[in-house]
């Protein structure tokens, strides 16, 4: 259990870290939603003067994760975010990203033993992500694989997204539409291409989103994958993720803030056991 817990809780950290985006299909909520809670970190960050910070990591018995190591370093000027992860799971992984003198992220890269993956970020003249251009080459004993992924964002005259052109190794092309309600929130994700997904998202009065949804085969119904809940500040107090397959197993991670700063996120099994959890060490 305890090996299984580290793995997921990694995976999780570097989703969190902002290293492992690509894992999910929600294009909107990657590239975007996700895009825009970097840099608002980021600017909370800057704000403060935060230079380092420490994650520890503690099981669910509260012994320290044996073999784990992450630590975030940003730049004097702030412009460059250096997260080095180490653990007995997946080895050693190096994120970095940086950022323009108009606080947006341009790039993001991460690299480990096996792989390296880079994610280029162009901006229209509004400030809307146009395009983002990602690369990622794996290789073990066996094989080795080279992938390239552009996605290209088309918006309405009030710069809501209504298309995202994703073309893949530079050939195979599909279009994924965006629906919106009356506030102008995305509300529907639709994956135009073959064997693509339909996604469906929904916002508190806030405008915060709180629940993304899809179709699930098995069930034969709407089921969700992600579900989260703020405090009054606009920050992530809790976030469900389901995992995929019949079963929908799911976990709840749940935050604690201090100062505007994340200290402890904890993390629930389906019967709200605790697994394990992080605490942040700033300076």
């Amino acid at each position: 259990m305890k090996i299984l817990f580290r793995a997921r809780l990694l995976m999780t950290l570097l989703i969190i870290m902002g290293s492992a985006g690509s894992v999910m299909a929600q294009y909107y909520y990657k590239d975007i939603v996700s895009n825009k809670q970097a840099m608002a970190e980021r600017a909370e960050l800057k704000a403060q003067k935060i230079r380092t910070i420490k994650v520890h990591s503690f099981e669910g018995d509260k012994e320290p994760s044996s073999g784990f190591f992450c630590e975030k370093k940003l730049s004097k000027d702030f412009r460059k975010v250096e997260t080095y992860t180490r653990s007995n799971i997946s080895g050693k992984s190096l994120f970095t990203a940086l950022y323009n003198d108009k606080e947006q992220l341009i790039q993001s890269s991460d690299s480990s033993d096996l792989s390296v993956s880079t994610s280029s970020y162009k901006y229209d003249s509004k400030g809307n992500v146009s395009t983002i251009s990602s690369y990622s080459h794996s290789s073990d004993d066996d094989f080795s694989t080279r992938l390239t992924e552009l996605h290209q964002y088309f918006y309405d005259e009030q710069n809501r997204p209504e298309k995202m052109l994703r073309i893949m190794n530079g050939k195979d092309s599909s279009f994924t539409i965006f629906s919106l309600d009356q506030r102008g929130n995305v509300i529907d994700e639709n994956d135009m291409g073959k064997n693509g997904k339909h996604y469906y998202y929904y916002f508190n009065d806030k405008n915060k989103m709180t629940d993304i949804v899809k179709f699930n085969v098995v069930k034969n119904k709407l089921l969700p994958d992600f579900v989260f809940e703020y405090n009054n500040a606009g920050q992530v107090t809790q976030m469900i993720a389901v995992e995929e397959g019949v079963n929908n197993n799911y976990y709840t991670w749940k935050y604690v803030y201090n100062d505007g700063l994340r200290i402890i996120e904890k993390c629930f099994s389906k019967e709200n056991v605790l697994l394990g959890y992080f605490e942040y060490e700033y300076d």
